[in-house]
């Protein structure tokens, strides 16, 4: 059979169709799976290397200062290496049992060497708690004079001396230190507890009473510091004043004596008195009102 010029342009016409239908329906296609994809949360996982890790020291409960460290007070946290800046962090708790602490360490806190004492024959006494160049000095107070049932140790507080004048013809008292810590409060120790045999002496004692107003507050304090604590015992009386936590400021004063107490002003109220208001009745028949005037 011979195929004619005319059969050949209708199959090259047929087959181009085809080819452009074949192109049409790859298009719709391509174009409709993007647009799904488009609309379709696509959710990536990030795989990353597992990171490092190293056992530190933390503390399992609250800790005191000059309190002994023991093994029930401790325990072993795994964090990354990257995370571990800090120098001198305890990675062993065989290496601080027995240690004195030198500041208080809070549950979950990281321990650092930094923050521990002497260790052995020294653990728990006031040395033990001192930095070089500083002295622990013992001043004799009473409960009203020393703050004593409302101050702690760690505390800071301030030594006020009331004394006589060079030529005697005045009593002065003067703020002489500030901001000295506090190390112990008679003979209750940094743990803040007496020992069976002080609690008998207390108890002998009018149920501590006698105990407590004849106390002994240590003060840390350095060698110029221990010098005017001496000499102001000698010649006067003293008095200490607390301190807030983060009242740090040494503020510059010369003290007064009794002409400046006469001819001070008294401190105005820090709230000013509400004003007197006159009331009003006001009767309506049956109905009485009352009303309040500015």
């Amino acid at each position: 059979m011979k195929i004619q010029r005319s059969d050949l342009v209708l199959y090259g016409v047929a087959s181009l169709f085809a080819i452009l239908a074949v192109g049409l329906v790859y298009s719709y296609v391509e174009n409709r799976v993007a647009e799904v994809e488009s609309k379709t949360e696509v959710k990536t996982v990030t795989v990353i290397e597992k990171p490092e890790l190293r056992s530190i020291v933390v503390a399992s409960r609250d800790l005191y200062r000059g309190e002994v460290i023991e093994a029930a007070d401790m325990k072993i946290l795994m964090v990354p290496t990257e995370g571990v800046v800090a120098e001198g962090v305890v990675v062993d708790p065989n290496a601080v049992i027995g240690h004195i602490t030198k500041q208080p360490i809070y549950a979950g806190e990281w321990l650092i060497d930094k923050k521990f004492g002497l260790q052995g024959e020294k653990q728990g006494r006031i040395e033990s708690l001192l930095e070089p160049g500083m002295r622990a000095m013992r001043i004799p107070v009473s409960a009203e004079s020393g703050l004593l049932g409302m101050l702690n140790p760690s505390d800071h507080v301030d030594v006020i001396s009331v004394f006589e004048s060079a030529d005697g013809k005045r009593m002065i008292s003067r703020t002489i230190l500030q901001n000295i810590e506090v190390l112990s409060i008679g003979q209750v120790n940094r743990m803040g507890s007496l020992t069976e045999k002080q609690n008998e002496q207390a108890n002998d004692r009018k149920h501590g009473e006698a105990f407590v107003k004849a106390s002994m507050v240590a003060l840390n304090v350095n060698t110029f510091e221990a010098e005017q604590l001496a000499l102001a015992i000698n010649v006067g009386a003293i008095h200490l004043a607390l301190r807030a936590p983060e009242d740090v400021d040494v503020v510059k004063t010369d003290g007064v004596n009794v002409q400046v107490i006469e001819r001070s002003k008294q401190r105005p109220p820090k709230y000013k008195p509400k004003q007197e208001r006159d009331v009003i009745q006001i009767m309506q028949g049956d109905n009485v009102q009352e009303v309040i005037t500015q």
